[in-house]
């Protein structure tokens, strides 16, 4: 199980991946990756996650 703090660091993560790409190219959010991390995102939202203080 992930952290409930890494989970919302790969979550950051994945939505500055998608803000680069769309600044870079309008457009993008058409792409296959754009569509793929949207997913990755929706499945880390959830994800079941432990207490911080959890190992």
């Amino acid at each position: 199980m992930l952290k409930e703090q890494d989970k919302r660091i790969l979550i950051e993560l994945v939505c500055n991946e998608q803000t680069n790409m769309i600044m870079s190219d309008c457009m993008s959010y058409t792409s296959e990756k754009y569509r793929e991390l949207e997913k990755l995102k929706i499945k880390l939202k959830n994800r079941n996650t432990t207490k911080d203080t959890d190992q």
